[in-house]
């Protein structure tokens, strides 16, 4: 594991860590693993250890705010937003990953937030496949009951309130970890548009979509109460180009039996389960 830099703008970088394919099993092929919102890239070490040992060159890391790229107090990031993440962050580290390995397809392995952005930044040309892990439409009626109405109080008046007064998006108020203020209010406005962040006025999101013509895979996990199967599938028609598109969903009986939600796809527990299964998919992008 090698921890590295990445220039984002003038003045920013973003903390990450590669993980070189085991030699010995090399595919010649490249993953970033992107986070979900507040979670921190060290939660998917072993996952990207278990993907370099099976032969791909790995990425994962912090977006700005957040975990090790989190340089200054939150308040200093105040201007930081979700689009600050598409425009600037995601396509820093998909022109790195690309610089080191030029020659080698590139896959990403989202995570919820880290799974519906990357294909809408002005880097979606350079995906070669996507696999989608609990990424969804977090417009709030697509969310399972009684969820969804918690999310429609957060985003109508927890939220706009908590950063009013504080500065910041504090932790208590969301998804315990602070966040800057435009982040949270980039979310609260776009939870509360049918088409989700494909209506943002921050950036062209459906633009930028138009361009992946990668590899599109997305898992809908049955026990995720916020991704429910439509707020998942209403993601892929946004995606007019890729080259196939698909929802699957994963049932935690199909697959030993723990429970998976929305977090736990990632824990080591499904090794040998769930990350053989994505491992799998991975293999089936190809070139």
């Amino acid at each position: 594991m090698q921890t590295i830099g990445i220039a984002v703008g003038e003045h920013d970088r973003l903390i990450g860590h590669l993980f070189p394919a085991e030699a010995s099993c090399r595919k010649g092929r490249s993953v970033i693993v992107g986070p979900a919102t507040a979670v921190p890239q060290t939660f998917y070490y072993n996952f990207c250890r278990y993907l370099a040992g099976h032969g791909f060159d790995v990425l994962t890391f912090d977006f700005r705010s957040v975990g090790q790229s989190k340089l200054r107090p939150i308040r200093d990031y105040a201007d930081i937003g979700f689009s600050s993440w598409a425009e600037q962050d995601y396509p820093a580290v998909i022109d790195w990953m690309h610089a080191q390995h030029p020659q080698q397809p590139l896959y990403i392995v989202g995570h919820s937030v880290g799974g519906w952005m990357p294909a809408l930044t002005r880097a979606s040309n350079r995906i070669d496949g996507l696999l989608g892990i609990a990424a969804l439409s977090a417009y709030w009626p697509l969310m399972a009951r009684p969820h969804r109405y918690f999310h429609w109080f957060a985003w109508r008046a927890l939220v706009p309130l908590s950063t009013a007064v504080f500065g910041y998006w504090p932790g208590w108020a969301g998804l315990n970890h602070d966040l800057p203020t435009t982040l949270g209010r980039e979310f609260a406005e776009w939870a509360q548009q049918a088409d989700f962040v494909f209506d943002a006025r921050q950036f062209d999101a459906r633009g930028n979509a138009r361009q992946f013509t990668g590899h599109l895979h997305l898992y809908q996990i049955s026990d995720d109460p916020w991704g429910t199967p439509e707020a998942v599938r209403s993601l892929i028609a946004h995606y007019p180009n890729a080259r196939s598109a698909a929802m699957e969903t994963l049932r935690p009986a199909d697959f030993g039996g723990r429970a998976i939600g929305h977090l736990n796809f990632f824990r080591s527990a499904h090794k040998d389960t769930l990350w053989s299964h994505a491992l799998k998919q991975l293999e089936a992008f190809g070139g």
